[in-house]
């Protein structure tokens, strides 16, 4: 017993029995200190977090639908062809997203998104557990709604620590308060980053697999929704095996949450991927045109994000056919014999090599680096618009990024020659005119030296022959350089380079006559568009464009193609007079082959080959009534393709394929003969006016048979044209006025006339008809011929045999036999 000392009876006992254990005194200390401290961890936790949720509160909820979508475009007919993009994006509805996607989704990324407030806490400690067990991070728990707060906000996504982690937290109640769950899910499949580039369901569906989301079934779904930990390290077609090892476990988590059954999955495991081929980069000329023009009409921010439609001139059947056809011609001529260059696959092999141990060897960067192998260009144009509906700039984009069609600048060669005749014709001459075709001095024009006679390279054959006197047709058709120069020279150079510039052809031209043999570097573009003056009746359009109008995302027009001017260089006759020549080179002059041997299906188009000298540039450029399309090949550092390299088989089967890609859309018309010209008749042998001696004697089908041609054709002229010399050739009777030996008289026994003074003597021919006014009783103006030939609706009259009716008498007629040959004795 103790005592207590009391205030006023002294000491006073105190009962042991009734003080409190000390574990239960310890115990409630205990719980006081925790009390305590849990309050102040609740005051410090509430210290903390409540600047973060209030911080969370001032991001704008409407960032969520913002997304950057790109600008497409289109080619003339509606067909996507590219895209202006930050991000590669197709925005989707979720009911068109297949449920067993949304199951994959789920199954790996939030198997409890349909339960959770936007935090998943049983997640967060099962996370919590696993990574201590691990002694290092191995699974997180962010909810599909708090990735697709981060998604949303750049500053949550760039700084990665625990603050922007408690940030987005809140951020996702704030959305799972403001938003339902599917609406989530959309805005989440929507915006997510698949790889490769692909961002959203849809374009990763489209790029990975060539179909739409909604086309997708399970094991392309697991694919797809196994890249979201990792999207660049997991792609498909860049680790495969990674991106199935990926798609497996989201097929297991499928498993496992009663998803797909037992017998499917070793099914679902054992299948391979299979991915759509790549079709990007396939018009990257074109859509790198079309980025800048876009750009530079409405800025780059709204190009690559704001969701416009831009619609262009591009005919997309006319582009992959000159891709594929430059691609796979220009492979054929390096595997030519001649050919001595580095070829396409070799600088692609040696792209892939690896780097060398030295890095200081600079030249195998700069082999890896700088294409030299062989280049081509391709550009099509309407004739009236100046609307590109092809346009190629080279044979790989991403190894080169030249425009070859608009910034390279070559000697136009053989190719230059119809403007030489298109002045001509707009003089005093017509293609009836006569040439002299025969050797000329070299020191005239100076093309490849100055000694010797001129090479005739522009006959795209190796063969060379000179065919003396021959019509301005004729030498067009043929592509003669002598003859050229010649007519050149006769109505001057400044004339011919006045109606190129007129034309289209801004670059500088060469003040010396070799220009008249396209000695003069330009462009693609410039010739395309110079040519369209032969099918637009001499007139060619102001500008060329790519872009016929831009939509933005709300469906108004923000911007379309003014109506293109067009500008006069020749009068509409010459042009009609150069076109029937061109026409002319596809039938049966230097580019006969585009019919028999490449298949032309266009009767009406015409063109032109073009080679310069030592076979360093090909051209071949052609029309139709509706579009001009011009071809060219070589190297970007000018060299010998290799000896002989004519254009007629390398860039002329490309014209064809192209020309033919496009007939359906652009089908031609026949040329119509414009006013003030009319048709003459010209004799082949003299090229004068024909008259009805205009004849030929030719071999027969049969073995000794002969038969009768006229030799003549048809020809335009002006009508104020003084031309009016007839045919002498024909017309001369010099066989006959000519002394001959008569058959079976001697000569010795006929004395010689005096009227006939020498074997040489020619008859006195009239330049000019001898009867002149209205009437022509005699016919000397216009000739009756003394045969024509018969058309499908003459009848022709054909004798009948003799037979008692017809006699009208009942005598029978009597037969009498077919004499014999009377035999003619051969005279020398």
């Amino acid at each position: 017993m103790l005592f207590k000392r009391g205030s006023s009876d002294g000491i006073r006992p105190v009962n042991l029995s009734t003080r409190r254990p000390f574990w239960k005194r310890f115990l409630g200390l205990l719980c006081a200190v925790s009390c305590v401290v849990g309050l102040a961890a609740l005051i410090t936790l509430y210290l903390f977090m409540q600047p973060r949720r209030d911080q969370s509160e001032t991001f704008d909820l409407n960032a969520i639908g913002k997304l950057e979508i790109p600008s497409r475009i289109y080619d003339r007919n509606g067909v996507e062809i590219g895209q202006i993009k930050i991000e590669d994006r197709r925005p989707i509805k979720l009911e068109k997203v297949p449920y067993h996607f949304i199951q994959a989704l789920t199954a790996v990324e939030d198997s409890r998104f349909f339960q959770h407030d936007g935090i998943d806490y049983i997640g967060i400690i099962r996370a919590a557990i696993l990574n201590f067990k691990a002694q290092r991070v191995t699974q997180g728990a962010s909810t599909i709604t708090q990735q697709l707060a981060k998604q949303c906000y750049p500053e949550l996504k760039k700084n990665r620590n625990l603050d922007t982690k408690i940030i987005e937290a809140f951020l996702a109640q704030r959305l799972e308060k403001d938003f339902t769950k599917p609406e989530i899910l959309e805005h989440y499949l929507n915006r997510i980053f698949f790889g490769s580039g692909y961002f959203g369901i849809e374009s990763a569906a489209r790029g990975y697999f060539g179909k739409s989301a909604g086309q997708l079934d399970v094991i392309e779904s697991a694919t797809i929704c196994g890249l979201i930990k990792s999207p660049s390290r997991l792609s498909p077609r860049t680790n495969p095996d990674g991106s199935r090892k990926a798609r497996n476990h989201v097929l297991r988590r499928m498993h496992a949450e009663g998803m797909i059954s037992n017998r499917e999955l070793p099914v679902y495991l054992k299948t391979p991927i299979t991915l759509t081929n790549s079709k990007r980069h396939q018009n990257s000329y074109v859509q790198e045109m079309i980025r800048l023009q876009v750009i530079d009409q409405i800025g780059f921010a709204s190009a690559g994000g704001g969701g416009f439609k831009i619609y262009t001139t591009i005919d997309n059947a006319a582009q992959q056919a000159a891709r594929q056809s430059l691609l796979r011609n220009l492979s054929k001529v390096e595997k030519h014999p001649g050919y001595k260059h580095p070829t396409y696959s070799q600088y692609r092999e040696k792209k892939a090599l690896p780097d060398p141990v030295d890095k200081n060897d600079r030249s195998f960067e700069t082999a890896k680096r700088v294409p030299d192998y062989l280049q081509g260009a391709v550009l099509m144009i309407e004739n009236k618009t100046g609307g590109i509906i092809a346009m190629l700039g080279g044979r790989n984009f991403g190894e080169s990024q030249l425009n070859r069609a608009f910034q390279s600048r070559r000697p136009a060669g053989t190719a230059f020659k119809p403007f030489v005749y298109a002045a001509a014709y707009s003089e005093n001459y017509f293609p009836g005119s006569m040439i002299k075709d025969a050797p000329i001095d070299n020191r005239i024009v100076a093309i490849g030296g100055i000694t010797g006679i001129l090479g005739e390279w522009g006959g795209e054959s190796a063969v060379v022959n000179y065919l003396g006197d021959i019509s301005a047709r004729e030498a067009l058709v043929h592509s003669k350089n002598a003859a050229t120069v010649r007519i050149g020279k006769r109505i001057g150079r400044q004339k011919v380079t006045k109606i190129a510039k007129k034309a289209g052809i801004n670059s500088p031209m060469d003040e010396y006559d070799k220009t008249l043999l396209g000695s003069s570097p330009i462009s693609l573009e410039e010739f395309c568009r110079a040519f369209t003056i032969f099918p637009n009746a001499g007139k060619s359009p102001d500008t060329l464009h790519i872009i016929s109008s831009i939509v933005d995302a709300r469906g108004t027009t923000i911007f379309s193609e003014p109506l293109t001017g067009i500008s006069e260089a020749i009068d509409p006759i010459a042009a009609y007079q150069v076109n029937s020549c061109l026409q002319e080179v596809l039938y049966r002059g230097t580019g006969k082959n585009s019919y028999a041997k490449y298949g032309l299906r266009d009767k009406n188009a015409a063109g032109k080959t073009g080679t310069t000298h030592n076979f360093t540039d090909l051209w071949f450029i052609g029309y139709n009534s509706e579009v001009t399309c011009g071809v060219w090949t070589g190297f970007d550092y000018p060299k010998t393709i290799y000896r002989g390299a004519f254009s007629n088989s390398i860039t002329l089967p490309v014209w064809v394929d192209v020309m033919n890609a496009s007939y359906d859309s652009f089908p031609s018309k026949p040329f119509p003969v414009p006013e003030g010209c009319h048709m003459i008749e010209i004799c082949r042998k003299s090229g004068h006016l024909a008259t009805d001696s205009c004849y030929e004697e030719l071999p027969g089908a049969e073995q000794g048979a002969r038969r009768i041609q006229r030799c003549t054709y048809k020809e335009v002229i002006r009508k104020k044209n003084n031309f009016h010399l007839y045919c002498q050739f024909h017309s001369t009777d010099r066989e006959r006025i000519q002394h001959r030996p008569i058959p079976g008289i001697s000569t010795t026994t006929v004395p010689p006339s005096p009227l006939l003074a020498s074997r040489s003597s020619e008859a006195i021919l009239l330049l000019s008809p001898t009867v002149v006014g209205n009437a022509d009783p005699y016919s000397s103006q216009q000739p009756v011929l003394r045969a024509r030939a018969a058309g499908p609706t003459d009848e022709i009259r054909r004798a009948t045999p003799v037979n008692p009716v017809t006699l009208d008498r009942e005598e029978t007629p009597i037969p009498i036999p077919r004499p014999k040959p009377i035999a003619i004795p051969i005279i020398d």
